[in-house]
C-alpha cells in the first residue's frame, strides 16, 4: 500500500459522518488488515480506538495475525512506547516479541513479562545499550519497572567497568552493539584501547563507513591506521580452547573480594607460597594494582606455577613480546590457551615508552604480512599515546553485563 492509498485509509478511520462514517471506517480496516505491512500497523492500532466494535474487532484480529517481521517489530515498537496501551496488549496477548535482540529485551521489560525477560537478558546485556538510546519517555517506563520493587531489577543500577576488566564475551557484545547502531565514535575510543585482535577487525568497517573524527590529531590516527590496515586481515589461527569459568571466576574474585583491598607488598609476600588457584585470584588483584613491566608483573612471569603465569598473560600483567609470533613458555597449557599472536593479544592502554621502543627495534620482516600490518597499526597507537598522552581508558557503559563502550570519566 503506497502513502496516497495509506492516508486515504486514515481519513476514512478518522470520519464520524453520520450513515457513511462507519461504513467508510470498516472498508478502511479491512483495507488495513489485507495489507498487513510494516507501515499498516499504526493505522491498525489507531482503529483499535475506534468506536465501531466491527471495525475494533478487524483491526485486532489482523494485528494478532501478523506474521512479516517488520510489521510485529513496528508494533512492538509502538507498545514499548506505550506499555499499557492497545497495542502492547495484543503483543502480550498473542505472544509477539521484536526479533531484534535489543529492541526485544526492551519490549519484555518495560511490559512487565518479567519472567520471560530474566530468561533471555538476566545480565541486561541487551537492555542497558537499548536504554541508552532511548527516548525520555520509554526511559522512563523503564526506570518506573526497575522502581517498581522486584530484587531482581536491583541489578540494573551496575558499576562502571573498565573495558581492561572485561571478558570476551562482554567485548564482543559491546563490538556488535556499537555496529548495529553505526556508533563510530565510540567504537574508535574502544579501537585505541582494545587488543587488536578486537580492534584490527573494526578498521574494515570504518573505512566503509565514510566517518572521520572531528579532533584533527585523533583524525591524523583514524587516517594513518587506515593506511597502515590497508587491503590487509589478519591470518586465520586455530581458536584456542575456551577460557575456564572457573579460572575467570577466580580472577574476578581477586579483584573485587578482600585481596583487593590489600597492598600490592602484602599481595606480593603472599604470592610463592600460594596455591596456584589461590595465587590466580592474587593475580587478578595485582592486575587491578600494578602495570606490565612492574616488579609485581615481574614476580608473576617468574612464577614457577603455570597457572599463575597463564592468570598474568590473561590479565595483561604479563608482558608479551609483541615482536615476536608466539609466547614463549616452557610450559605446554600456557603455550596452548594463550594466542599465539602476543601482538593481537596486547592492550594499548597498558602500554610504556619502552612498548614502543621494543617495535622501533625490531627488524623490518616484522613488519611484513598480515601480522605485520598489525604491528604498524600498533606502532601508530602508541607512538599516539607517548606522544600524546591522551589515550584514556574506556569504561563498560553502566553496568557490569553492559552492551556498550564509554570513556571514563
Amino acid at each position: 500500500m503506497d502513502t496516497q492509498q495509506l492516508e486515504k485509509c486514515r481519513k476514512q478511520l478518522q470520519n464520524h459522518w453520520p450513515l457513511v462514517g462507519a461504513w467508510l471506517q470498516r472498508k478502511a480496516v479491512r483495507r488495513l488488515a489485507a495489507d498487513a505491512s510494516a507501515r499498516a500497523v499504526p493505522l491498525l492500532v489507531e482503529a483499535l480506538a475506534s468506536q465501531d466494535g466491527e471495525v475494533r474487532q478487524t483491526a485486532e484480529a489482523a494485528l494478532a495475525g501478523l506474521k512479516d517481521r517488520e510489521a510485529v517489530s513496528a508494533l512492538c515498537r509502538i507498545a514499548i512506547e506505550d506499555p499499557n496501551g492497545a497495542a502492547a496488549r495484543v503483543c502480550v496477548k498473542t505472544g509477539k516479541r521484536p526479533p531484534d535482540p535489543e529492541e526485544c529485551a526492551l519490549f519484555l521489560f518495560v511490559t512487565r513479562q518479567l519472567d520471560a525477560y530474566f530468561q533471555e537478558d538476566f545480565e541486561f546485556q541487551n537492555l542497558r545499550p537499548a536504554y541508552d538510546r532511548a527516548g525520555e519517555k520509554v526511559r522512563g517506563h523503564v526506570m518506573e519497572v526497575v522502581r517498581s520493587g522486584d530484587r531482581r531489577c536491583q541489578g540494573f543500577f551496575g558499576r562502571r567497568k573498565p573495558l581492561t576488566e572485561c571478558n570476551d564475551a562482554e567485548i564482543r557484545l559491546a563490538i556488535e552493539s556499537g555496529l548495529k547502531h553505526h556508533d563510530w565514535p565510540k567504537l574508535f575510543d574502544a579501537f585505541q584501547v582494545m587488543p587488536l585482535k578486537y580492534s584490527f577487525p573494526l578498521l574494515e568497517q570504518f573505512r566503509k563507513s565514510g566517518w572521520e573524527p572531528g579532533k584533527e590529531d585523533i583524525r591524523s590516527l583514524y587516517r594513518g591506521a587506515l593506511a597502515e590496515s590497508a587491503g590487509q586481515s589478519l591470518p586465520s589461527s586455530p581458536q584456542p580452547p575456551p577460557p575456564s569459568s572457573v579460572f575467570e571466576s577466580r580472577l574476578a574474585e581477586g579483584r573485587t573480594g578482600d585481596l583487593s583491598r590489600l597492598g600490592e607488598a602484602e599481595l606480593l609476600q603472599r604470592l610463592p607460597n600460594a596455591t596456584p588457584p589461590e595465587g590466580v585470584k592474587i593475580v587478578g588483584a595485582l592486575a587491578a594494582k600494578s602495570a606490565p613491566g612492574s616488579n609485581a608483573a615481574s614476580a608473576v612471569q617468574g612464577s614457577p606455577h603455570w597457572l599463575v603465569r597463564l592468570a598474568g598473560y590473561a590479565t595483561g600483567l604479563c608482558r608479551f613480546d609483541i615482536t615476536q609470533d608466539a609466547v614463549k613458555d616452557d610450559n605446554h597449557w600456557v603455550r596452548e590457551l594463550v594466542s599465539a599472536t602476543p601482538v593481537l593479544e596486547f592492550w594499548p592502554v597498558k602500554a610504556t615508552p619502552a612498548d614502543l621502543e621494543q617495535l622501533n627495534a625490531a627488524p623490518r620482516e616484522a613488519f611484513a604480512g598480515k601480522l605485520g600490518a598489525a604491528r604498524r597499526v600498533l606502532r601508530l597507537l602508541l607512538a599516539h599515546r607517548v606522544t600524546e598522552g591522551v589515550l584514556t581508558e574506556v569504561e563498560y557503559e553502566a553496568g557490569e553485563f553492559a552492551g556498550e563502550f564509554e570513556e571514563a570519566k
